[in-house]
């Protein structure tokens, strides 16, 4: 009878699971930034730049993009314009189509990460701007000059809230301020959600803030592996971005060892499981052969059409469809993906 009684007992128990337990072992939610499903699944991303070099910041410039799918996600420069936070909101928000989110769901608005100003021997004096960016709803940050491990963590420690003590990687230690409202709206979620998913990738099953850090100097690329075993070991997803106009002044425009410090990064990302990204893709096949999964183009020749590969190469690595190929032939080509 005991022994009844006892199983009785553990099968409640079972149907009554803390939910806080449930809540960490059930599946995650789908992803809100469909870059990061790409990366996950190995596909390369592509991406053109906002604010910078030619493409504006205004309705017509968002409209633009948010409506060109051959392009995943955009990149927001505010390291060589000026710091206006206010600009950015305003374009963030003329690339919301109702119609789209009707159709698709809020998750069809482009995601758009940020480049800000302070290099990476600059971020712990400039938290304070990191704050106010990620509080607009962006989907992540790019961060240029990162040299060291260091000025690693301290981005991604800029990035994240604090954690409960419950979470499944509390550290690196967060110090982003409460205030999740308009980011929260803007990611259409709740504020408790939202401060869950705005976790950097790879530090909880469903975080989806992506975080981009450029190595784009001498330091760096002799740094990189231990910039990325560090990221590796903290369980972080960051993306290493080979930057080659600033690595290019660093080396003095000496083209071999340019090259070979962009083949470094490279080779530090795909040892350590690391996403790499790179300018353009006019070499796109060695470059992803390399491991490199996503491309950002420069300049409006891009913006109204999109990136320099072909169907061919698309197919190859699993961007292209049956749906691509009618529209190629209704001469819809900006609608590809």
């Amino acid at each position: 009878m005991r022994t009844r009684l006892a199983i009785a007992f553990g099968a409640i128990a079972a149907l009554t699971l803390d939910p806080l337990l449930v809540a960490q072992t059930a599946a995650p939610p789908p992803r809100s930034n469909p870059v990061i499903q790409l990366l996950e699944q190995g596909k390369p991303a592509f991406s053109i730049w906002a604010n910078y070099i030619g493409i504006g910041k205004d309705y017509h410039a968002a409209v633009t993009l948010q409506n060109n799918r051959n392009y995943d996600f955009i990149i927001y420069d505010l390291e060589h314009d000026p710091l206006d936070v206010e600009g950015l909101s305003q374009f963030l928000r003329a690339l919301l189509d109702p119609a789209q989110i009707a159709r698709e769901g809020v998750s069809v608005t482009k995601p758009v990460i940020v480049r800000i100003p302070p290099n990476g021997r600059e971020i712990h004096q400039n938290q304070w701007m990191v704050k106010q960016i990620l509080d607009t709803g962006v989907a992540g940050l790019m961060f240029p000059h990162i040299e060291t491990a260091e000025q690693a963590i301290n981005a991604i420690k800029a990035v994240r809230y604090p954690q409960p003590a419950s979470a499944p990687n509390v550290q690196p230690e967060g110090v982003r301020g409460a205030s999740n409202a308009i980011a929260a709206r803007y990611w259409g979620m709740s504020g408790r959600e939202y401060e869950r998913r705005s976790d950097v990738w790879g530090l909880s099953p469903e975080a989806d803030m992506l975080v981009i850090l450029i190595i784009e100097n001498k330091l760096g690329v002799d740094n990189v592996r231990d910039i990325a075993r560090t990221l590796k070991a903290a369980n972080i997803k960051a993306v290493l971005w080979a930057g080659g106009g600033d690595m290019s002044l660093s080396y003095g425009h000496d083209e071999k060892l340019t090259s070979a410090g962009l083949d470094k990064v490279i080779a530090a990302g795909t040892e350590f499981g690391l996403p790499v990204g790179i300018n353009a893709t006019t070499d796109f096949q060695r470059r992803y052969g390399q491991g490199v999964r996503l491309f950002f183009d420069i300049g409006p020749a891009y913006a109204a059409t999109g990136p320099s590969i072909t169907p061919e190469q698309r197919k190859a690595v699993g961007r292209w469809t049956d749906a691509h190929t009618r529209e190629l032939r209704s001469g819809h080509v900006q609608w590809l993906v």
